[in-house]
């Protein structure tokens, strides 16, 4: 099924509610047509595990297994003052992300593969750690790993995957998995209910005696060889805007080597075609 581009603000999708058919059974006098089929309502979802079963179910088997995306960065300072940056980032699903500084010749960024994240600083790793990245979990692996490995990635990142709830985000119908109605601190995804794709991340982190929330939100989509690419992303923390991303020069289904995700080899990654 081709999936509808999604270009204005907000997720632009359509509104169309799932719906199953089912054959009224029981015996029919025979010259007597069996009834017709009559829609009923999906099954209701009742916790967080029946958001990524209807995320994976929706696109599983048709999702991309790569991405190469150009990353354009404006960075707000608490003075006001905006500072401009360009990324590179490819995308391994599932599992494996590299983000690479402009330019090249800094040879530094970062690696999430397989649960752990190395960072890199002028070609020399400078720290390792076990961690994943929930945004690149929820935006593109969660539709290409079983549901349950997914569930398990999220449980270990804080988020509470027995609290569901509806509610409304710019317009947009959403399953919010994570939280309570009220509550916005609380490790959090907010799913288009149509669409199926996220649209919102909200995660409470401490550094040292304070607390952040940080709050993720994913403002645009589009097509892109027929499937559905985030093309902008806000991040507020403390409810200020601090980063601003657009996504351009988006490739999909590119070859990418495995030396691409190696952290012994970051500094001399191999030519992507």
């Amino acid at each position: 099924m081709p999936i509808d581009p999604r270009d204005r603000p907000r997720t632009g999708v359509c509104r169309g509610v799932l719906w199953a058919l089912v054959v009224v059974g029981g015996c029919a006098r025979a010259g007597t047509p069996p009834p017709a089929p009559r829609p009923v309502a999906a099954p209701a979802i009742s916790d967080g595990h029946g958001v990524l079963r209807a995320m994976h179910s929706r696109y599983a088997g048709r999702w991309y297994s790569s991405v190469e995306i150009a990353l354009s960065n404006t960075l707000y300072g608490t003075d006001g003052r905006q500072t401009r940056s360009n990324w590179r980032e490819f995308l391994g699903v599932p599992a494996r992300q590299r983000i690479d500084y402009l330019p090249l010749e800094q040879q530094s960024g970062v690696l999430y593969v397989d649960g752990r994240i190395y960072s890199f600083v002028n070609g020399k790793q400078s720290a390792t750690q076990e961690g994943r990245n929930p945004l690149a979990i929820l935006v593109a692996d969660v539709y290409a790993q079983p549901v349950d490995t997914t569930a398990h990635q999220l449980d270990s990142l804080g988020f509470d995957l027995d609290k569901v709830r509806e509610d409304f985000w710019a317009g947009d119908r959403v399953w919010v998995v994570g939280a309570a109605a009220g509550d916005s601190t609380t490790h959090q995804f907010w799913i288009d209910r149509d669409s199926l794709l996220v649209e919102r991340i909200i995660q409470r982190t401490n550094q040292g005696a304070r607390t952040i929330i940080s709050d993720v939100r994913f403002t645009r989509y589009s097509d892109v060889g027929g499937f559905p690419i985030a093309r902008e992303m806000q991040i507020y923390r403390d409810g200020r805007l601090v980063l601003h991303q657009n996504y351009s020069d988006v490739k999909v289904n590119v070859a990418l080597p495995p030396e691409l995700f190696d952290p012994a080899k970051f500094a001399s990654p191999p030519s992507i075609p």
